[in-house]
């Protein structure tokens, strides 16, 4: 994550390597934090109250809608409601340059896509009582474990390849090739999910 002993200004901050380390640091930090945080609400939503697919693939396609609707609200904004994440967008944002813009807005495309997926899931499972989710402590673990894994894998080699460049030529591209990463990693993790549902 050091970047040859430059000094970055990030929006008029004058960060030096160890500061970018430590920065690193938190958001990795306040990252896994948020996925555990999240995935422990779900399972404990599902262990204490009747949650059915159709149900569950409604709100979790309006989260998605929503996050989208947010982020065109925002549009280039870097604002944040965490404030290490907001350090990091104003960081990422100044070496990144354009393609900074182009990969929030594929962001939001996507998250536009997968609502609108998750939401034709919900509308084909309406009126079913049958497909409850009955999750087991295996699945738990495995499913807990593969997202910290691949989060935390994407993550890094993020953080690599931002903080090793020295120029925003050198990051000409990079959305079009860590999306298609992306893409094929979460499409393996899926199939393995759906594997473990069908079987459990």
């Amino acid at each position: 994550m050091n970047i040859n002993g430059r000094l970055e200004d990030t929006g008029g901050m004058q960060m030096d390597p160890t500061e970018i380390d430590k920065m690193r640091e938190k958001q990795i930090y306040i990252m896994n934090g948020l996925v555990i945080s999240c995935l422990t609400i779900f399972f404990l939503i599902v262990h204490f109250f009747n949650v059915t697919q159709a149900r569950f693939f409604f709100v979790l396609g309006v989260l998605l809608l929503i996050q989208v609707i947010i982020g065109f609200i925002k549009k280039d904004s870097t604002r944040s409601l965490i404030p290490i994440l907001e350090k990091v967008a104003i960081y990422e944002k100044k070496k990144m340059g354009s393609e900074w813009y182009k990969q929030r807005k594929v962001t939001y495309v996507w998250n536009l896509i997968l609502s609108s997926l998750m939401l034709m899931q919900s509308f084909w499972n309406l009126g079913s009582t049958h497909n409850v989710f009955q999750i087991k402590f295996m699945f738990v673990f495995i499913f807990t474990i593969g997202m910290l894994t691949l989060v935390n894998i994407s993550l890094i080699i993020h953080i690599r390849k931002v903080d090793g460049s020295n120029s925003e030529l050198e990051m000409k591209g990079y959305t079009f090739k860590s999306n298609i990463v992306a893409v094929t990693i979460g499409g393996i993790f899926a199939l393995i999910v759906i594997a473990m549902m069908i079987f459990n």
